[in-house]
């Protein structure tokens, strides 16, 4: 399973659980899914990995070697995978309408989960690049 595949079916369950979550009221599930991303982030177990290699594939790298495409990035500055840190960011992003009590911001999680799709289908990630930019590996 690639990254863009992973990304797709992010995205796609994020758009579920919170069409489920509107409907009934309850965030469990989206609780849930935050804890996920967080196991992922933290001990970088992702599940496009584990599932290759229960399948015994080769694991298909998530993006294109920055070295060869801009040499200013030859060295990464901070020795964080990108992936790792745009599941942490996406938990964050997730719970900030858990934490503050705002009305307006049951729009960030249906932005997020619009992203990811959005993501999965173009190949191009928009805060991968940001986390690049910045000095990630």
């Amino acid at each position: 399973m690639t990254e863009r595949m992973f990304r797709i079916i992010l995205g796609a369950g994020l758009v579920v659980l919170l069409y489920i979550s509107a409907l009934t009221n309850n965030n469990e599930l989206i609780k849930i899914y935050i804890g996920i991303l967080l196991f992922e982030g933290i001990t970088n177990w992702r599940i496009p990995k584990i599932v290759s290699k229960l399948r015994k594939l080769p694991v298909i790298p998530s993006q294109p070697e920055l070295d060869t495409l801009h040499p200013i990035h030859a060295r990464y500055r901070i020795n964080f995978e990108a992936e790792r840190a745009i599941r942490l960011m996406l938990a964050v992003v997730l719970m900030l309408p858990f934490i503050f009590p705002f009305e307006i911001l049951w729009i960030i999680p249906w932005f997020a989960a619009s992203m990811l799709l959005l993501a999965g289908m173009s190949n191009i990630c928009p805060m991968g690049l940001l986390f690049h930019w910045l000095g990630f590996k």
